[in-house]
């Protein structure tokens, strides 16, 4: 038996209204739009004469259609796929999926074959064991509502995995129809509220957007917003409070849809805002209401992409494959001929250049443009420029081709005579087939601007205007600094080492972690002083640490370390916390400082042995430094709280203070671990109030 009640609630949701029968048992529910007026005749007892309520009404002008239900939930799933179209909405959102795949597939050659590729990823700091299309679309049925945040580096896959969870939902899920967008896209208002709006409008244009909402939070609407940092504010320090008070409003929003058994993805590029104590709040606040989930995907492995015969041939010529861990090129080295394969590593240093000389002259033969590849280089590097001044990644397609004509009109009149007088294109038609260039993402089906391919080709141009200031004191906006350093990575140490160069100024200004890794990724070192600050998360390979650089007060938690040699002598207060090291050694020095390595493995235990001899000897913690255990208890409940954060980042705990040092933090942290106040967590990184002593830590607080 239906539940009237319930029949009433979901169509008046809908938007339908009741309309009297006058027969016993028979419910009507009319909806009028425009020239169309609809009525559901539905029969829930065994009286009343269905046909005659039905001709009745189509009398009056009603398209009339009988309904049978036999629970609430095909009532849901009936108005559900009618309304949202589910059946059309889904073959709108595969055709954009294959849009996306063959641009990638066919950029190299036209017979090329699309094959998303499953990188190595963590899920809430634990390794993951699946892809991480089927860790998100195993969960998505779940019916607790879950925030699934994406992060990677530019050019690692956030947007090929957004696209390939789309396809799953589309291909496996009748049931469900996303809401898919690209906030790069999106040239509206940068206030997230509106700009989510105007997403909800253009995905279902005839819907209201309280209806998309509800179903959103119903959980048959999963969002997939694909890049989200271009929508975060370009905070300057971990610290940057500034930066969390403009992202808080995002995330209140995003927290308000997160009800009943909704499902929202996010993907972003890592952010200090996400590593921050304001965060960590955050999510706290929210760990009741919702389910986290932090994906953090790897950068790709060559083994991945390239097939073992060409893997071979590129051992052989002893190619650097390690400067290759870019999607964009070893997409080319997969997808291009054996001949073309031959020349691209015969010459490693100029892998790059082969690629871009190879898309160009592509482009040549596609279009039939007779604009030079070196000209077609420079009007895309013109256009980098303008993106680089003005602080936009995308814009309209007539915007983009002002650019071209104001800044290169000579060459492009001089282009049009390369034709024959009968097929000459007018100016405008030359303009409109650059601004359709492979190089850039011509997908414009939404009226949502244009910009390059991907964050590769973006990262080559801006690379060499970066690199093409004289000042050496490039100080230009942040978002265009990491694709520039990803892109550089398989050019020429010299290259590698101007680039560094010309961003030393601009690095000052940029996280911690976010410095450390460009420096190691262009200079093959970490010869920078690291000093009152940490990193977190984040893999080191085959450098030297504290060999040429002082690090003093600093931190380094949850980091892998491989081939890598720990120099004491300029190391001093510095702690590991929760790493790994593999094939890694220590060079002592009595002259060096303290160090602390708290919860860490290694295939060495020696290496261990050797660190842990560098801390100062833990009889003397309890009776020598009780006001760093006050210190770290109190970041479990702070002065004013009136209640206690049952989990906290170690991160957190340790953030540097000007009255305690950090070995004593530490040195703490372990003395209240032997007393049992506080535990390890069930996440990596996290430390635990223990419950069981809630009452003594009152009574060292002082809490009442």
């Amino acid at each position: 038996m239906i539940d009237v009640s319930e029949l009433r609630r979901l169509y008046r949701q809908y938007g339908f209204e009741e309309a009297d029968s006058y027969e016993p048992g028979i419910h009507v529910f009319t909806y009028r739009s425009g020239h169309f007026h609809n009525a559901d005749i539905i029969k829930t007892g065994p009286k009343g004469d269905e046909e005659k309520v039905f001709n009745e009404f189509k009398k009056t002008g009603y398209a009339c259609k009988f309904r049978s239900y036999t629970t609430t939930q095909s009532i849901e799933k009936t108005l559900f796929r009618g309304f949202f179209s589910a059946e059309s909405t889904r073959k709108k959102l595969k055709r954009e999926y294959s849009r996306y795949t063959d641009s990638i597939a066919k950029t190299h050659s036209d017979n090329g074959k699309y094959e998303y590729i499953r990188s190595h990823y963590t899920i809430n700091d634990a390794v993951g064991t699946r892809s991480v299309v089927n860790e998100i679309y195993s969960r998505l049925k779940s019916t607790k509502p879950a925030l699934f945040l994406i992060e990677a580096a530019a050019g690692f896959g956030k947007t090929c995995t957004a696209h390939e969870l789309l396809n799953e939902i589309i291909e496996n899920s009748d049931d469900m129809v996303p809401l898919f967008s690209e906030l790069a896209r999106n040239r509206q208002a940068k206030i997230f509220r509106y700009v989510f709006l105007d997403e909800i409008d253009r995905s279902f244009p005839l819907l209201r957007s309280s209806l998309v909402r509800s179903e959103i939070q119903n959980g048959n609407v999963p969002v997939i917003l694909d890049g989200f940092d271009e929508l975060l504010p370009q905070s300057k320090t971990a610290e940057d409070n500034d930066g969390y008070e403009h992202t808080e409003p995002m995330l209140d929003t995003i927290s308000e849809l997160l009800t009943k058994s909704a499902k929202v993805i996010l993907t972003t590029r890592r952010t200090a805002i996400f590593d921050g104590d304001n965060f960590h709040s955050w999510v706290e606040k929210h760990d009741e209401d919702f389910e986290i989930y932090r994906i953090r995907i790897s950068e790709p492995t060559i083994e991945d992409w390239i097939p073992p015969a060409r893997l071979d041939a590129l051992k052989l010529v002893n190619f650097p494959i390690d400067r290759l861990s870019n999607p964009v090129l070893l997409s080319y080295l997969r997808c291009i001929s054996n001949t073309e394969f031959d020349a691209a590593i015969a010459n490693p240093n100029s892998i790059v250049d082969k690629y871009f000389s190879s898309m160009l002259e592509r482009e040549r033969r596609r279009q039939d443009l007779r604009v030079l590849p070196q000209d077609q280089y420079a009007i895309l590097k013109t256009i980098a420029n303008d993106m680089m001044e003005r602080n936009y990644t995308s814009e309209s397609k007539e915007y983009i081709s002002d650019v071209i004509l104001k800044n290169h009109y000579e060459l492009l009149d001089q282009s049009r005579k390369q034709y024959q007088p009968e097929e000459r294109p007018t100016l405008g038609e030359l303009v409109t087939k650059l601004s359709g260039h492979a190089m850039l993402d011509r997908s414009n089906e939404n009226g949502q601007g244009i910009g390059f391919v991907n964050e590769f080709v973006l990262g080559n141009f801006c690379a060499e205007i970066i690199i093409d200031d004289t000042s050496n004191e490039w100080a230009g906006f942040e978002r265009f600094i990491e694709p520039s350093v990803i892109a550089t990575i398989a050019r020429a140490d010299d290259t590698k080492q101007n680039l560094w160069n010309a961003l030393e100024f601009s690095l000052e200004f940029l996280p911690v972690t976010d410095k450390v890794l460009y420096t190691i990724m262009l200079t093959d070192r970490l010869d920078i002083d690291l000093c009152d600050g940490s990193v977190e998360n984040i893999e080191i390979k085959s450098v030297d640490i504290g060999k040429s650089n002082s690090i003093n007060n600093f931190i380094f938690i949850g980091c892998c370390f491989s081939d890598v040699t720990l120099v004491g002598k300029n190391m001093d207060k510095v702690s590991f916390i929760n790493c790994r090291f593999f094939n890694c050694g220590f060079e002592h020095d009595e002259e060096g400082g303290v160090i602390h390595a708290l919860g860490c493995d290694s295939d060495n235990p020696n290496l261990l042995l050797a660190l842990q001899q560098r801390a100062v000897d833990d009889t003397t913690i309890v009776r020598k430094f009780p006001d760093a255990e006050i210190f770290v208890l109190e970041k479990f409940w702070p002065k004013g709280r009136p209640t206690f954060h049952k989990h906290r980042p170690i991160r957190i705990v340790c953030a540097n203070s000007a009255q305690i040092g950090q070995d004593e933090i530490l040195e703490a942290i372990a003395s209240l671990r032997r007393q049992r106040f506080i535990r390890d967590g069930g996440k990596n990184s996290v430390l635990e109030l223990n419950l069981e002593h809630i009452s003594e830590v009152k009574t060292m607080l002082g809490r009442s």
